[in-house]
This record gives C-alpha cells, structure tokens and sequence, in this order.
C-alpha cells in the first residue's frame, strides 16, 4: 500500500461513518430500519400490479430517505414519481443526457452548475441561472429535461440523498420576455415534480441577483409551493458577498470573493454523461398506460 492509500483509507472511512451518523440523526436510518424499510417496500409495490418498479437497494433507498423511513410515504413517492413519468410526457419521454442539450445548457451557456465542493453542512449546492436563457439556446421543456438529468444524476449519489441539497435561482438579466414561457401551467408542474414526485430533500432556496420585479415573479410562483419549502426560501439580493461562508466558493462570482470562473463545466457534462446506463435502465420500468390511475 502507498503513502497515499494509507492516507486516503482513514479518510474514507471517517466520511462514510460521518454519513451514517447523519442519516440516523436526520432520516432515522439503521440497518434494522433499513432492512425493514425495503421489506415493506417491496411489499407495497408487489400489491400494485399496475406498476413495473425496480426493486433493488439502490433505486428503493432514496424514496425511504427522501421520506424519512415513512414506508407509505415513500411508496407514495414512488407511485406519482412514475406517473408523472407518463402525464408529463414532454418533459419525460426518452429522458437521458443522449436526448437533452447539455453542452448548450453547461460548457456553452454555463445555465446550470451543481458544486464540486460542499456547504457548511455537507450539502451539494445546484445552480440555475434562469435570467442567463432564453429561446436561442434551447427550449424551455428542453432546459427542464435538461434540469431533470442532472437532478437524476446527482440522487444517484448517497451523500445527497441523506445530507439533502441546497438551491440557487439566479435571476440575472431576468425579463419579462422569460415569464411568457414560464406559464402558470408549467410552474405548476414544475413545482409538482419537484415537491413530490423526485426523491429529493430540498433543504434550502437561495434567489440571487433579483430583479426589482421579483416580488411580482414570486407571486405568480407562490401559489403552487407549499409552506414547508416556502419556509427555505431565501431572497438575496445582488451583494453575493453575504453568501460566504453559506455556499461554497466555487457557486460564487470572482468579483465577491469566490471561484466560479474557474468551474469546470465541461468535467460536469461528462459526469453527467456517465450515468446513461442508469436512464437507460429506469426507462424500462412505470405504470402501463391502459392502467394509469
């Protein structure tokens, strides 16, 4: 063993024994209650025939995370995460980071970004810079399918599926030209996936450089989050500079002491790349459609 593996294992194994402290504080994870919890599980989804699921560890383990160990929520969870598989067909059908635009979305237009580094509490941080899109670049079902592959990709890793994530909205250069796409109809179904559907914990929400009509953009949004999230939500302003030492250096601009600039954005489109074998797979799995509730 080299000098660096032998540094590398302690290191390792404190981060992972870190991880399952955080998951039985937080989430009440146990082994017992993990074994129990995927029994039940697995159970719950035999007694629905109309649904084909996967029932591996891997795949179950977020859904009882994502619902603290509630065995029912997170068989709920699961149910209207393939359903709106189906009556979302624009933003799901043939999802895969093949089928999606992510080089415009990430290295061309860098709209999108999830950290290297980790908060203070040990959470990823994903940003969207909404205000930076517009119809050249993509569609805007096309930018959500593409915000759909990298949520995927980042629940495939553990420590997000425990530790949660944390949110960044950038609403630089945000026109009114931007809500004529972004309808009631597609904020609604937006805010449906995202509370409900995805296995994600949404620990906070950071609006940044808002525009002097956020509060009107915030009321058209408002009506279709609920109050547990609203809660999480933070309005920042344009001094990203009281961001330090609550996001990680490299989600922040060079001009308020951070490291964005310096973001690799091309690694992360290649990570993400590297996780079609799983699309490819839960693609193969949902309600059939003549049973559809």
């Amino acid at each position: 063993m080299t000098n660096t593996d032998s540094a590398a294992t302690p290191n390792k194994a404190a981060s992972a024994t870190g991880l399952e402290h955080a998951a039985k504080l937080e989430l009440g994870e146990t082994a017992e209650a993990k074994v129990r919890g995927l029994s039940r599980l697995r159970e719950l989804i035999a007694g629905d025939k109309s649904l084909l699921c996967p029932t591996d560890d891997r795949f179950l383990v977020k859904f009882l995370r994502a619902r603290k160990y509630c065995e029912e929520a997170a068989f709920r969870n699961i149910q209207k995460y393939f359903r709106v598989k189906q009556t979302a067909g624009d933003f799901f059908k043939n999802l895969s980071p093949s089928t999606v635009p992510l080089s415009a979305v990430l290295p061309d237009h860098r709209l999108m970004m999830v950290s290297k580094k980790k908060d203070p509490e040990g959470r990823r941080v994903a940003v969207i810079k909404i205000g930076s899109w517009n119809t050249s670049v993509c569609s805007v079902t096309d930018l959500m399918r593409s915000a759909l592959v990298m949520a995927e990709w980042a629940l495939l890793d553990e420590e997000t599926q425990v530790r949660g994530v944390v949110c960044v909205f950038d609403l630089k250069n945000l026109h009114i030209m931007h809500m004529a796409h972004f309808t009631p109809t597609f904020v609604k179904k937006t805010a449906h996936i995202m509370q409900d559907c995805y296995p994600a914990r949404i620990k906070a929400i950071y609006v940044i450089n808002t525009p002097p009509a956020y509060e009107m953009i915030f009321a058209a949004v408002k009506p279709f989050l609920k109050s547990k999230l609203l809660k999480r939500i933070y309005f920042v302003g344009r001094d990203l500079r009281k961001l330090h030492g609550v996001l990680p250096a490299d989600v922040i601009p060079a001009e308020y002491g951070g490291t964005h600039e310096d973001f690799d954005y091309c690694r992360l489109e290649k990570d993400v790349k590297s996780s079609s074998s799983y699309f490819e797979h839960i693609s193969r799995f949902g309600y059939r459609t003549s049973v559809l509730k």
